[in-house]
């Protein structure tokens, strides 16, 4: 153990990545190696590996096979305004546009069972057909963000929607497509968590093992009826989630002998 008792790792790590973030090792440029660092900082290659794995971890690294561990290329991050669910079409289209890139996506929908889980998330019987949706987002043709996405067949089947790419309102979006067969979608919920990337993720998103995404659980619900519910992933370290919560006109008036009473976090 070092200063205020932190690993050695850690501590390398921390060297490093300040000497990154401050711009002194530039994207694209190649790290030392495992060999130079343990001699620059008296440290066997034990520690010197869990560093590298570390700022791989992060995002702000990645190893190439044969030639070794470089500097990653990091944009800023585009802000995405979740929330577009209200304007007819795909919400992901007018997100992109929002941000001046062009959407485009490749789809592939078959029918399938639900899961145990995904019974619980559609208000559905474990074994209920539904039908399934797996895309690659790009904007600009690059890649953006994965999702796939679930619709039970109770709701759907015999309709011109049933196939979310298919037919007149292909590509259109949950909302507009529901609103076709008579079913209101009255709210979207959204759950976000970072997680690492999956190894069958990291391909289509172009992103290397190791890096963190963003995985939101979404489900479009018609009252209590949960027409749609879908997993999407994107990359951490390129996109910023933003929100924008409405408040109900009267929700800022005071209530008598409310005064001084403490706020909700």
């Amino acid at each position: 153990m070092g200063e205020l008792g932190r690993p050695a790792y850690l501590r390398l790590a921390d060297a490093l990545r300040a000497e990154i973030l401050s711009g002194g090792r530039e994207p694209g440029s190649r790290m030392p190696s495992i060999a130079d660092l343990c001699r620059d900082h008296g440290l066997s290659e034990q520690p010197v590996r869990q560093a590298l794995r570390v700022l791989a971890a992060e995002g702000l690294t990645e190893g190439r096979p044969g030639s070794g561990t470089y500097v990653r290329h990091r944009p800023a991050p585009a802000r995405i305004a979740r929330g577009r669910y209200r304007a007819a079409g795909s919400p992901f289209a007018a997100e992109s546009r929002a941000r001046g890139v062009e959407p485009s996506w490749t789809h592939e929908s078959q029918k399938t069972y639900a899961t145990t889980a995904l019974a619980v998330r559609l208000g559905i019987a474990e074994g209920d057909p539904v039908m399934q949706s797996q895309y690659v987002f790009l904007a600009d043709d690059e890649p953006a963000q994965l999702s796939t996405s679930w619709e039970p067949l109770a709701v759907t089947e015999g309709s011109i929607v049933v196939l979310p790419e298919l037919g007149p309102l292909a590509g259109c979006g949950v909302v507009e497509r529901m609103a076709h067969i008579g079913v209101t979608v009255t709210r979207v919920t959204e759950e976000v968590t970072a997680r690492p990337v999956l190894e069958i993720e990291a391909g289509p998103l172009g992103i290397p093992l190791g890096s963190t995404v963003l995985a939101i659980e979404r489900t479009h619900w018609a009252g209590e009826l949960a027409v749609e519910t879908a997993d999407i992933v994107l990359s951490a370290d390129r996109f910023r989630l933003a929100y924008e919560i409405e408040i109900p006109p009267g929700c800022g008036s005071i209530v008598q002998g409310s005064a001084g009473s403490p706020g909700g976090v």
